[in-house]
This record gives structure tokens, C-alpha cells and sequence, in this order.
């Protein structure tokens, strides 16, 4: 190739411009014949492997194997298959309805209905409508939702947790999805959510982790076993019990606080084990207070009473929590929480703003 004795011995081989003329490095020939096979390009002449990686422009392929049952699968590109398909409904549904719809559409579809006729597969989409449902009650995202409906559907083909009720197992599979993805909700939430006793989600909660678990962990065997890596981020990982900094985030924001605000209070929660009348008592007053505190330290002061709407705890309970605080504001303020604050409209940090016990 013209003009490669410039090139830095670690450049690449082959390059595509216009204004050099193309040889093979190898046989020299010019022009070179060139072959593209398997996304690869060759020189004929010689067989060197001029390019590799190339965007392959061959045409693919659209498979219906896994209803056909024909052998391997042709497909090479697209998305993972989703767990949560049902087993022999795949989403497509004859449409037409209302008191306009023809005979021949109300045959088609009884006998669609008949012929996709599955007990499972009713189960799970029953229980699926339930979690969907709750989660637009409580606004949750559809990553907790599809967790969700992930979790229940390993309970349910393993026909685990016999003797349960179907709505506490699922509101202990929404609890430990909103967990797992980092958006934690408390029992008084998820019972505000799905009427299920506090007590009784509990008691799910404990047994359900300790399925959850297990099964991963088999699940991770059977893939170390045949040579391959576990996915570390579909992994389920056992929670402990909620932290107030998990909580001070959607007080927050529930409240209308900035972002400043709310790294302030998640800061003062992690201090909240070093203070001896708070340590142990209940995640959501501790967070509420933080909450609280770190809203008048730099300006934005709420009311206890508006936060207590949100954390589900008393204004009283609030106010006893914050005593605490106050009493050690120096050692617990950071000084970088004084003063101007980085961000916009970050407010303002003084000690003197925070309201007497």
C-alpha cells in the first residue's frame, strides 16, 4: 500500500481511502482481488485476512422455530428472550370487539381462545394484571413491575409457598423487587398498596428470600457448570432491612426538596448510627427527620407536618427524632453543608436556620 512507510508500526494493515491505491500487503497485487466472506474481507490471490468486523450486508433470516419445532435456529441477531412469555401465548390476539363484531370474528376468536387454553398461563396473567395494577396504584416503574412478575414466576413453576394466598405472595414479591432495584418501600407502604396484612407480608418476605436465593444460586451451579459465567447483575442478592438513607431520597422528592437537600440528609442518615438515642429505632422517622433537619439547614424548610404526610409517621414522632439531631449538630454537620452550596439555587447552610426542639 502507497504510503504505509509513514504509518506507526502498530497502525492498521488496511484503510479506506480514497486517496491511497489499495495492494494486498502480502502478494502485492495490484489491483487486488478481493472476496468478502462472513463479515470478513480476503484477498483471493493469496488468502490474507485484509479486514475483519466488517457490518456483514447478508440477509437475515425470520424464524418461527419455536412453534414450529424445526431444528436449530437461524436466527443470529436480536434481543433476549423475555422470561415472562407466557408458554404457549406469545401476545398476538385476534382484535375486533363491541356490539358491531362480526360472526366470523367471534368464531376466530373462541376458537383462539380455546385452542391457547392453558391453566398456567391464566394464572400468571391473572396475577401479572394484579402486579401491574398495584404497581400504577403506587407508581412504580416497570423494572420493579417486570421483577415482580419475574420473582412470582419462579414461585409459581416451582409451586413454592403452597398453602399462601396469592395476594401475599405477590405483594412480598414487590416488596423484595423494590428492594432489589433500590427503591425500597416499607411494610405500611406496600400494605397501603395491596391491603395485605403487615404481619403476613412479613412472613412471605422471610420465606420468599430464602427461595429466591436458593434457586439463584442454583441457577449459577447449572451455568458453572456447562463452562459458563453467571450474570452477577440478574443475580439475587439477599437485602437486609431498609436504611433511613434509602428513604430520604423519595421523602425529597415527595416533598418538592432539591437535589443539595437530599444528599445533605442521606449524609446526616449515615450518621445516624453514632447517635445513641436514634440508633435502632424505625428507618422512617429516622429518615423523616434528616429529612426535616437538612431542609431548614440550608433554606428550604418544610414543615414536619407535610413531611409526615409522606413518611406515613406522626409529626410528633418527627419532632422527637429531630431533638436528637439538634443536639449534636456540630459534630454531625459537615462543614462543606455550610456556606453556598455548589449547586444552582443550592441554597444557603447555616446553623442558625435550624428550628428550636
Amino acid at each position: 500500500m502507497a504510503g504505509t512507510e509513514n504509518q506507526p508500526p502498530d497502525g492498521p494493515a488496511w484503510h479506506e481511502n480514497l486517496n491511497m491505491h489499495l495492494i494486498c500487503p502480502d502478494c502485492k497485487q495490484v489491483p487486488p482481488e478481493l472476496i468478502e466472506e462472513n463479515a470478513d474481507t480476503i484477498c483471493a490471490n493469496c488468502g490474507m485476512v485484509l479486514a475483519e468486523r466488517l457490518v456483514s450486508y447478508e440477509s437475515e433470516w425470520r424464524t418461527f422455530n419455536s412453534d414450529e419445532g424445526k431444528g436449530e435456529d437461524p436466527n443470529r441477531v436480536g434481543e433476549a428472550d423475555n422470561e415472562l412469555y407466557l408458554t404457549n401465548n406469545a401476545g398476538t390476539m385476534i382484535g375486533g370487539g363491541g356490539p358491531n363484531v362480526s360472526k366470523e370474528t367471534r368464531r376466530l376468536k373462541k376458537a383462539q381462545a380455546m385452542q391457547l387454553e392453558n391453566k398456567a398461563d391464566r394464572a400468571l396473567q391473572a396475577a401479572y394484571a394484579q402486579i401491574e395494577a398495584w404497581g400504577e396504584k403506587a407508581k412504580l416503574t416497570a423494572p420493579v413491575k417486570a421483577a415482580a412478575k419475574s420473582y412470582y414466576k419462579r414461585v409459581y413453576e416451582a409451586n413454592a409457598l403452597r398453602g399462601k394466598q396469592l395476594d401475599s405472595i405477590l405483594a412480598g414479591c414487590v416488596f423484595i423487587a423494590c428492594r432489589q432495584l433500590k427503591v425500597p418501600r416499607t411494610f405500611n407502604e406496600i400494605f397501603g398498596m395491596t391491603s395485605v396484612p403487615k404481619k403476613e407480608i412479613g412472613r412471605v418476605y422471610k420465606q420468599l428470600q430464602n427461595f429466591l436465593s436458593k434457586f439463584s444460586e442454583e441457577k449459577n451451579a447449572e451455568v458453572m457448570a456447562t463452562g459458563g459465567i453467571p450474570n452477577s447483575t440478574a443475580e439475587f442478592h439477599a437485602t437486609t432491612s431498609t436504611k433511613p438513607e434509602d428513604l430520604c431520597g423519595r421523602y425529597c422528592n415527595m416533598v418538592g426538596l432539591n437535589y443539595r437537600v437530599q444528599t445533605i440528609a442521606e449524609g446526616l442518615a449515615k450518621k445516624i448510627p453514632t447517635i445513641e438515642g436514634l440508633a435502632g429505632r424505625s428507618p422512617l422517622s429516622n429518615a423523616a427527620a434528616c429529612t426535616f433537619f437538612a431542609s431548614h439547614l440550608i433554606g428550604f424548610g418544610k414543615p414536619s407536618k407535610q413531611i409526615s404526610e409522606v413518611a406515613g409517621v406522626s409529626d410528633a414522632t418527627i419532632k422527637h427524632a429531630y431533638r436528637y439531631l439538634l443536639q449534636e449538630k456540630e459534630r454531625l454537620v459537615d462543614p462543606e453543608w455550610l456556606g453556598q452550596q455548589p449547586m444552582p439555587n443550592g441554597g444557603f447552610g447555616r446553623l442558625e436556620n435550624l428550628p428550636g426542639a
